[in-house]
């Protein structure tokens, strides 16, 4: 496998995962429906940015999946991001997939075989915050 990483959906999330990704050491293809977000997404950020429906097999294949270590689907729209996992395990049984889950309960479509990691931005601000507060609690606490 190379080093590649593909990412559906360049709003907010999408840019933030390419950022922490490094793109130095990874090929990063972002697929992005929005015409509007794909052009406004930073150049150095991924190696390309596919306009269209990361859904759509055509559009997905654009991004050459056969080579991609991980797929993240991290649209605002839970049932996409399960889609394009769904579709990246058909294409590619080994290929590890993150959904992004946009609502409180879906957490259990982590059962689901197609699906590796589950993604919920308010869980995971929540456990940064709790590490940075009891970090800063046990320093404040330390002679």
């Amino acid at each position: 496998m190379s080093d590649h990483i593909i990412i559906v959906g360049g709003g907010r999330v999408g840019r933030h995962t390419a950022v922490e990704l490094n793109p130095s050491r990874h090929t990063i293809s972002v697929i992005e429906r929005d015409a509007e977000q794909c052009e406004n997404f930073p150049n150095h950020l991924a190696s390309d940015v596919i306009e269209g429906d990361g859904t759509d097999l055509d559009v997905f294949e654009a991004a050459n999946p056969a080579l991609a270590d991980a797929v993240l689907g991290v649209t605002n729209d839970t049932a996409t991001n399960l889609a394009v996992c769904e579709l990246t395990k058909e294409l590619s049984e080994n290929t590890r997939t993150m959904a992004r889950i946009a609502h409180d309960g879906e957490q259990d479509y982590a059962h689901l075989g197609h699906v590796d990691n589950i993604i919920y931005p308010p869980a995971v601000a929540a456990e940064v915050a709790v590490d940075r507060i009891t970090a800063d609690l046990l320093s404040a606490r330390r002679p």
